[in-house]
């Protein structure tokens, strides 16, 4: 495919989308804004109070993989709300984050144990 074509192929998909208000996608960034600092004050919140060092935390690679997953979801969740992605996609990247998070949990000999 080249640059024409793949020019064409966006035009195309993009045709049938509603323009977004400006205060429309503004109230999205607060709502998405808002929801990630309420979760990174919980977050830092529980630290404090379970007394783990903020150190250790952030040089954890666990710390990199949520903060990674916290962006996906909001990232999804704004551009799902406005409209941009259809909702089996939405869906389809939310269940791909669970499986991945939830493939996460599982302890070490678990996993052998299923490959076996």
């Amino acid at each position: 495919m080249d640059i024409t074509q793949a020019t064409d192929a966006a035009q195309k998909a993009t045709e049938g989308l509603t323009p977004l208000s400006p205060e429309y996608v503004v109230g999205l960034s607060i709502l998405a804004t808002v929801g990630l600092i309420l979760m990174w004050a919980i977050f830092w919140l529980a630290t404090v109070k379970a007394k783990e060092s903020i150190h250790e935390i952030l040089l954890s690679p666990s710390f990199f993989r949520t903060v990674t997953v916290m962006g996906v979801i909001a990232a999804t969740v704004v551009l799902s709300l406005a409209g941009r992605l259809e909702g089996n996609i939405t869906g389809a990247i939310l269940s791909g984050i669970v499986g991945y998070v939830l493939g996460q949990i599982s302890t070490p000999t678990q996993r052998h144990a299923g490959e076996g």
